[in-house]
């Protein structure tokens, strides 16, 4: 038998040697905290010996993990020289049991690795939950629909295709119950509406007005060029736009930054400058 067929079969499917560690402290009924480094240790290796032929793609953590005990288990059979540890620990060093336990490190490595695998097996559980969910089916009415809709690869489609679905959409639409519908088009530059608004803030006693008051007595297509003529002052950095909460006015006004560019006011409607005299 392979390492890895006795890592995965015999051994509940072990993820590493950290859960091997784990599974044989929990075989011990040991806290992590009071391992016994030389009997977990003799327990490993005895795992690694019971193996017939060895993976090397699988077994170098494992091999890792063993030279790793089996150094831990030595330096816990050399007697520690307290004396000098105390006199370490008085020259600034780590005098107390993280110094003396050579177990410290791989306790430390084991408790965070427990944290994960309790975290796994709870994204685990999840997932298996959500897995016995069902989603809802689509009502009979809703699949005749979908079967009947050509599927078209997009770079397949043609303008005929796209007035085909406009039609049908139409057709589909009672426009009667909508009413008339009025489409307004205003072809101010935006420009000046960028003038406009920073000359009303000029005028303005704080030199603010909320969004409200900056478009009243507008129409909806001046108030459309009004926006976007703010994003564009926001930009150049010369208006600033805050809102205090979701609830509150949304205040304009003149921002104390030094603009990062002027406003361009068309050709067409440029004012020439007065010559010299």
């Amino acid at each position: 038998m392979t390492l890895q067929e006795e890592y995965r079969v015999s051994l509940d499917a072990f993820q590493g040697p950290m859960d091997l560690l784990l599974y044989l402290i929990r075989r011990a009924e040991v806290d992590v905290q009071d391992i016994r480094i030389a009997e977990i240790t003799d327990q490993y290796l005895a795992f690694l010996r019971g193996i017939d032929a060895i993976d090397i793609d699988v077994a170098g953590e494992f091999l890792v993990t063993a030279a790793t005990l089996i150094e831990i288990k030595s330096r816990s059979l050399v007697p520690v020289d307290r004396t000098s540890s105390s006199e370490d620990g008085a020259d600034g060093e780590s005098g107390d049991g993280e110094s003396l336990d050579p177990r410290f490190e791989l306790i430390q490595v084991l408790l965070a690795y427990q944290r994960y695998r309790v975290a796994a097996e709870t994204l685990n559980g999840q997932r298996l939950e959500h897995a016995r969910r069902f989603a809802l089916r689509p009502t009979r009415r809703r699949r005749e629909r979908d079967a009947d809709v050509p599927l078209f690869e997009l770079e397949d489609l043609h303008v005929l295709d796209l007035q085909e679905s406009y039609e049908r959409i139409a057709a589909s639409i009672d426009f009667t119950r909508l009413g008339d519908h009025h489409v307004e088009i205003d072809d101010t530059p935006i420009a000046l509406h960028q003038e406009d608004l920073l000359d009303r803030l000029e005028r303005s006693p704080e030199k603010r007005l909320t969004l409200q008051e900056s478009f009243e007595g507008r129409t909806v297509g001046q108030r459309v060029g009004l926006f976007l003529a703010m994003l564009e002052l926001t930009r150049l950095r010369r208006i600033r736009v805050s809102q205090e909460h979701v609830r509150s006015d949304i205040i304009v006004e003149m921002a104390e930054d030094e603009p990062t560019g002027a406003v361009a006011v068309p050709t067409a409607i440029a004012v020439p400058p007065t010559p010299e005299a």
